[in-house]
C-alpha cells in the first residue's frame, strides 16, 4: 500500500513592514529614554538616531521639546546627554530663535487644530474651564513656540510625544495624542509601534496599559 504523500506545509506569513520609518522609531525611542531619565541611553540613542538618518536638528528638537512634558530639569539633562552627538555636527543653534508672539499664536492654533481635529474647540473649552492661563500657554508656548518649530516634522514630533506620554503614564493625554498622530498623517500601527518601543523605560505593565487605553491591544 502506497503511503499518502505528505501535505505541503503552508508558506510562512510574511512579516509586516514596520509602520515607523527608521528615523521616526529612533526619535520616538530617544524621546522615551528622555522621559525615563536615562542619560546614558539618551546619549546612545542620539548617536543611533543620527546613524539612522535623523538630522542633528531633529535630535536637538526632540530634547528641547521634552521640557513641555517632563520639565526643565529633565530637558536640561537630556541636552547635556545629546551634546556629544550634536556638537561636531552643528546641531546646537548659535542663538535662540527670535520671539514672535503673534506668529506663535497663529502657528499654535493651526497645529493644535490639526492634531485635535473636530475636538479642537472642545479642547479649548475644557482647558479654559481648568485654567484660562494654561489654555493660553498651551497654544502660545506649547503648540506655537515649541511644537511648531522647524527641524522636526509634525508627525515625528507627535510620535515622540506619544512616547513621552506612555513612559510617564499620562493616559488622558496619550489617548488624545494617539488620535493626533493619525490626524497628522500617521497610522494606528505607527502609534502601536511607538508605544511598544517604550518598554525599556516605561516597563511592560505601562506599555500594556497604554495599548489598552488607546484601543491598540
Amino acid at each position: 500500500m502506497t503511503p499518502p504523500e505528505p501535505k505541503p506545509r503552508p508558506a510562512p506569513e510574511p512579516e509586516a513592514a514596520p509602520a515607523l520609518t527608521p528615523q521616526e522609531a529612533a526619535i520616538a525611542g530617544l524621546s522615551a529614554s528622555i522621559a525615563g531619565g536615562a542619560p546614558d541611553d539618551v546619549a546612545r540613542l542620539a548617536e543611533a538616531a543620527i546613524e539612522r538618518g535623523a538630522s542633528a536638528a531633529a535630535v536637538y528638537e526632540t530634547a528641547l521639546q521634552s521640557y513641555l512634558f517632563v520639565g526643565f530639569p529633565r530637558a536640561i539633562e537630556a541636552l547635556f546627554a545629546v551634546r556629544a552627538a550634536l556638537s561636531p555636527r552643528g546641531g546646537i543653534p548659535a542663538q535662540a530663535a527670535p520671539r514672535d508672539l503673534d506668529g506663535w499664536e497663529r502657528s499654535g492654533r493651526a497645529l493644535c487644530r490639526s492634531v485635535y481635529g473636530s475636538n479642537f474647540e472642545r479642547l479649548l473649552d475644557v482647558m479654559r474651564s481648568l485654567s484660562p492661563d494654561l489654555a493660553d500657554w498651551m497654544i502660545l508656548e506649547g503648540y506655537g513656540k515649541t511644537l511648531s518649530r522647524a527641524g522636526l516634522a509634525p508627525l515625528t514630533r507627535e510620535y515622540a510625544v506619544v512616547a513621552i506620554l506612555t513612559t510617564t503614564r499620562m493616559w488622558r493625554q496619550l489617548r488624545s495624542h494617539a488620535i493626533g498622530a493619525v490626524n497628522l498623517g500617521g497610522t494606528r500601527a505607527g502609534v502601536r509601534e511607538t508605544i511598544v518601543l517604550c518598554s525599556p523605560w516605561a516597563g511592560g505593565d505601562a506599555v500594556a496599559e497604554a495599548l489598552g487605553v488607546t484601543g491598540l491591544d
